[in-house]
């Protein structure tokens, strides 16, 4: 039931573009781990020399993690392939905004000049990272290669806070875009109505909560 109601959600939210030649794979922290994966993935069939790695500590790796985002997504990598000295990392932003602003400012440190970049992070928040670019360094050409999975694959939650979470990200979307952080999203009806249905009916046996500040 989750799949089919969230799916008009979904297919808006994660954006995926083919891989193209890059100057870095630019990875967004999080909890989830198919994400370094698939930067590795990316670094290793030769699309960017550099892998940046942005991230302090979320809602979801608070209690995780012994470690910053970007330092256990590194180890990650490393483990998977990517050279220690092609990883670039940033464990100080917070949040979408300064993970651009801060890794864009790492990799500038480190004399690496971006001007194409794939992004890597969890597919519903693809959107918003690849806006928050737009907005930030509209001179980078960006394009959004997450980890290639379904919407049920993905679900990092109880079922009904992840809807939650779905429904969430279009209101930060709205949000960040009217304040200018991000470029506006035009979020079409049928995306709108189905969050709205999403919001009044029950999933996984309760009804959808509120979705707490989080990744």
């Amino acid at each position: 039931m989750l799949a089919q109601r969230a799916n008009p959600l979904w297919e808006f939210l994660a954006v995926a573009d083919p891989p193209a030649p890059a100057d870095v794979i630019f990875v967004f922290g999080s909890q989830a781990f198919a994400v370094p994966a698939r930067a590795a993935e990316l670094f290793r069939a030769g699309y960017a020399p550099v892998v940046l790695v942005t991230g302090h500590y979320g809602r979801m790796t608070r209690n995780r993690f012994q470690a910053p985002e970007a330092l256990v997504f590194r180890d990650r990598l490393m483990r998977d392939g990517v050279p220690a000295g092609a990883v670039v990392t940033e464990p100080l932003a917070t949040n979408t905004l300064e993970n651009v602003r801060f890794g864009l400012a790492a990799l500038d440190r480190a004399g690496v000049t971006v001007r194409r970049a794939l992004l890597v992070a969890k597919p519903f928040v693809m959107r918003r990272c690849a806006a928050t670019f737009d907005r930030q360094a509209p001179d980078v050409d960006v394009r959004c290669c997450p980890p290639t999975t379904s919407l049920d694959a993905s679900i990092d939650r109880e079922p009904g806070r992840f809807a939650a979470r779905l429904v969430a990200e279009l209101d930060r979307l709205d949000r960040y875009g009217a304040a200018g952080d991000i470029t506006p999203q035009a979020i079409p009806a049928e995306v709108r109505a189905a969050a709205a249905l999403l919001n009044r009916s029950p999933v996984a046996g309760g009804a959808v909560p509120q979705a707490p500040a989080g990744p």
